[in-house]
């Protein structure tokens, strides 16, 4: 608080300085106090909005140096650190970034900036410049993560199945950055087209119908048949290809858990039965003929007479047959001698996938997995969805996933896929070919047959997996590839997704690259802590 002016008058009177030039002196030092005042308010409000400034520039360089660990090497990732942090600052003033500190085991990057600053107004009073300094640490959340990745393996991503595999593995890599030690990150892999493999080493766990009390085991096997479908691939000296239908009565868009109290609970194997036709034969329509229709154990079909000549021998004659659907459903023919498993015929058929990996905290194992993926078949996103919803689960079929309401676990779904759902009509009696939802004609598909009635069925259910996942608490993320042409898919994809925000589109090979890579880097999202 400024001296009264009498104070003044009495000080100046002591060292003989008269009352008229007291005001003068009284004002003149006034106003040097107010001058250097002012100036030193200036030059501070210019250091600390510097200070400020630099501040958020090195959390800006840190955070982008986070984000590309696992995916850069260090010097790319330190280029990339300092264009953050310079893009940040004001060109006039005088700082520099250290080259940030990255630690891919604990997945921390560390920074450090200086700042020479210089003083304008205080010069005059002999104050030049100070050293600045600003840190900032980043560092992964807090927590557990659990991520089901379900990738379109259908015939339609042959020319794209590397860049998918690359992309899914740089996921991985941004995932487990500073994570390889614990398990705090589990990723699973879903590969899914027409159907999904769970693996044939299940062939006998809990969940599976070994025993055909599951309706559908039944479905396209004469009445009274007792042979299951696995004792039907071991008649037929043929290892069961892992692959499962889907259940029936709105259980397919549900991680219901599978029960021998309810046997419509339980999961049956995929069977693809031999089709009408000599084994190798599509003349009668079908594809899937694999063996005579009267082979095995069966009675040969007559062959009737119709023409004979004139010394009694038969110059004209037919096979006398059953229906097609008889002879499709005739359980005699298995085993048979006669069997043809080219092109991909067989009780595999429609099998084209690999298995699914439960969720692992192992990187090199996940890697493995998405590398051995294959493209072949046609599209289920719904089976893909659903799958990779059981993944996540803690209950059967798939139990490596923690609790849903475990404190502080995140649990999320990244569906990608270039098509749109696709269940091959066919003309024939079958009304489409065999696939997870079996036959068009067992009605699992609706009671009308056109390929647009089955995508309008199979979409529907989509719809509600995707729902009923999100309810679980499921963090659902899409990736629509190359769909540009495809505005059905592309909606349903978009309601799939958690959010607007959860939806990615990608063109070509580079943007889905990217598409995962942000998808990572916002699972992953690093926090300045210091």
């Amino acid at each position: 608080m400024p001296l009264p002016r009498a104070h003044f008058k009495r000080v100046l009177k002591r060292f003989a300085v008269d009352d008229s030039g007291a005001t003068a002196v009284f004002y003149g030092i006034m106003f040097t106090v107010i001058l250097l005042s002012s100036a030193i308010a200036i030059d501070y409000s210019r250091m600390a909005s510097q200070k400020t400034r630099d501040q958020r520039a090195t959390d800006a360089a840190v955070l982008a140096a986070g984000r590309l660990l696992g995916v850069e090497d260090n010097v790319v990732i330190r280029e990339r650190a300092d264009a953050i942090y310079n893009a940040n600052i004001d060109t006039d003033m005088h700082s520099e970034l250290e080259p940030v500190q990255l630690d891919t085991d604990t997945g921390t990057v560390t920074g450090k900036s200086i700042v020479d600053w210089k003083a304008t107004f205080m010069k005059a009073f002999g104050y030049d410049n100070e050293l600045l300094s600003s840190d900032a640490q980043a560092t992964k959340p807090e927590g557990t993560v659990e991520i089901a990745l379900v990738l379109d393996n259908s015939g339609s991503m042959s020319s794209d199945l590397g860049t998918l595999k690359a992309a899914a593995v740089d996921l991985t890599s941004v995932i487990f950055a500073g994570r390889a030690d614990d398990d705090k990150v589990k990723i699973g892999v879903v590969p899914f087209a027409a159907s999904v493999n769970v693996g044939s080493a299940n062939a006998s766990a809990g969940w599976m119908d070994a025993t055909g009390a599951n309706p559908i085991h039944r479905e396209n096997f004469e009445v009274g048949a007792t042979k299951t479908r696995f004792q039907l691939f071991s008649d037929l000296g043929v290892t069961w290809g892992g692959c499962v239908e889907a259940r029936d009565a709105g259980l397919d868009v549900t991680d219901a858990v599978p029960s021998a109290g309810a046997p419509n609970t339980l999961f049956v194997p995929m069977f693809a039965p031999d089709e009408p036709g000599n084994a190798g034969s599509t003349s009668r329509g079908f594809y899937n003929s694999y063996l005579d229709d009267d082979g095995g154990q069966c009675t040969p079909y007559p062959v009737i007479c119709t023409n004979y000549s004139r010394r009694g021998n038969c110059t004209r004659s037919y096979t006398e047959r059953p229906s097609d659907l008889v002879a499709q459903e005739s359980m005699c023919k298995y085993p048979s001698g006669q069997v043809d498993f080219g092109s991909g015929r067989g009780p595999n058929y429609g099998c084209t996938t690999r298995a699914i990996l439960p969720l692992t905290d192992t990187k090199s194992t996940i890697e493995s997995a998405i590398n051995a993926m294959q493209a072949s078949g046609y599209t289920n996103i719904k089976e893909g969805v659903a799958w990779g919803w059981r993944v996540l689960s803690k209950d059967p079929p798939f139990i490596e996933g923690r609790d849903q309401d475990e404190a502080e676990n995140r649990k999320m779904l990244i569906l990608m896929t270039d098509g749109r759902n696709e269940l091959a009509y066919t003309g024939n009696m079958n009304g489409s070919l065999y696939l997870a939802q079996g036959f068009g004609k067992d009605g699992r598909l609706g009671n009308s047959h056109s390929s647009g009635a089955y995508r309008s069925n199979i979409n529907a259910r989509t719809s509600n997996v995707c729902a009923n996942a999100k309810v679980e608490g499921i963090t659902i993320y899409t990736v629509a590839f190359r769909l540009e042409n495809d505005p059905v898919t592309t909606q349903l994809l978009g309601a799939c997704a958690s959010s607007p925000d959860h939806v990615f589109r990608a063109s070509d090979g580079e943007t889905l690259q990217q598409s995962f890579r942000d998808i990572a880097r916002r699972i992953t999202e690093l926090h300045i802590s210091g």
